[in-house]
This record gives structure tokens, sequence and C-alpha cells, in this order.
């Protein structure tokens, strides 16, 4: 019998060397990123820094002049055409207009009593179509759907943008239980919320990603202004 021991190396996708221009600008000049099943990775920068470029980018709906992704070490393209392997949320609305909830979590392959379950509010709106709703429940809803949808990975551009807080503070829940079944990648410009939830945040500034270990790095690269009391 073999008793070497057997390490399960979790599913990992990392982009690099990721570098983009638009219209004689530098938008993304070498960024990195890294995304681990088990782990949530926080994404930071300002308005314009690059961090939907960079999601976009590595998801494979934008063609940046260099980005080099890595599945378990293997290089792949477009990870967006890849069954099953990476789902993603764009700031902008992108629910099917003519479809119920019920209907739309369906075809994510999610069950709409899961949903429910976590925010029984939404049982009232499982017949009504995405154009019905509140733009704060549109968003929550969407984000949900990909949350518990058998992707590797999900990516969430501002997922707690429209957001009530009480309900944010249900989404962290969720994250936190959601990453053992996958990878994670957030932007936002609450850094509160990733730091609350993130194992791993990378900022974006003037193109290079960074990697920030705690508040204080935030206050170095001066992302923030004061260091905790």
């Amino acid at each position: 019998m073999d008793n070497t021991p057997h390490y399960i190396v979790p599913d990992t996708l990392v982009a690099e060397n990721v570098f983009l221009s638009i219209g004689g600008k530098d938008i993304l000049t070498g960024g990195t990123i890294r995304s681990e099943k088990g782990y949530i990775t926080g994404i930071l920068g300002r308005n314009g820094a690059g961090k939907s470029t960079m999601l976009q980018s590595v998801f494979g709906t934008r063609t940046a002049q260099e980005c080099d992704v890595f599945l378990n070490g293997i290089k792949i393209k477009q990870p967006y055409s890849i069954n099953d392997l990476v789902n993603y949320l764009p700031q902008r609305p992108f629910l099917p207009h003519g479809l119920a909830l019920n209907k739309i979590a369906a075809q994510f392959r999610v069950n709409m009593d899961e949903i429910c379950d976590y925010f029984p509010e939404l049982e009232a709106a499982a017949n009504k179509k995405a154009t019905e709703l509140s733009g704060g429940t549109e968003r929550l809803f969407s984000v949900l759907i990909l949350l518990l949808a058998e992707t590797r990975f999900t990516f969430l551009d501002e997922p707690f943008t429209h957001i009530m807080p009480l309900h944010v503070e249900q989404l962290k829940t969720i994250l936190l239980k959601q990453k053992e079944k996958k990878g994670i990648i957030i932007t936002d410009h609450l850094y509160r919320h990733l730091l609350d939830v993130s194992s791993k945040i990378y900022l974006i500034k003037e193109g290079k990603s960074i990697f920030i270990k705690d508040r204080n790095d935030l206050v170095l690269h001066g992302y923030i202004n004061e260091y905790p009391g």
C-alpha cells in the first residue's frame, strides 16, 4: 500500500501580465490577480483605476493587449467560454428582462427555495420579472444566483451597490459559506466590507496590482486617510 500522503490542491485561477490601454491611455500595466477555492480575493481601487477592466480581462469578455490566465497551472483562453468554470456579475443589470425570477434561477441551476431560505422576502417576488423589481432587489437576486450557481469561480463587480445594510450583512455570511465551494473575487469601493470577508486584498493603483496586508497598507498607499485609533 502507498502510504505517501496525498494533498488535494484547490482550484486556482491566476492572471498575470495584464496590460490594457484604451485610446492611448494605459489602464493596466502588468497587473496580477489570483483566486483560489476556499478564498475570497478583494480588489480595491479608485474610480477609473481598472478594477472592472481587470475582471473583464480575466473573464475574457474584454480583449487586453496582454493577459495570461492559468487554471491550475495550465494556460487557458476566454475563461467565460469554459462550462461551469466562472460566472461574472457586472456593474450593470444583466438579468433577462422577460423571465420571472424563478425561471431565471432555474436557468442558472439554482434552487429558488434556497434563495428564499436566505432571504424570505424574495419569495413574494419569485413570479415577478426583473424589470418589476427595485434596483436593490434586482442586485441582491443577481448576486445570489451567481454565488449559489455551481461554478468553480465567481467574479462580483461591486456586489453591495444599492443593497440595504441588513442585506449586505447577510450576503457577507453567504459569501463566507460559498467560498468553501469556489474561489470568489470581489471589487468594491466599500473597503470595510472587503476587509470583513476577504482572505487577501489587492489595490489597483497606477495600473499595477499591489498586495495589501491590512488596513494600514491602504493608508500607506493613499487609498484611505487615517490609521485606526
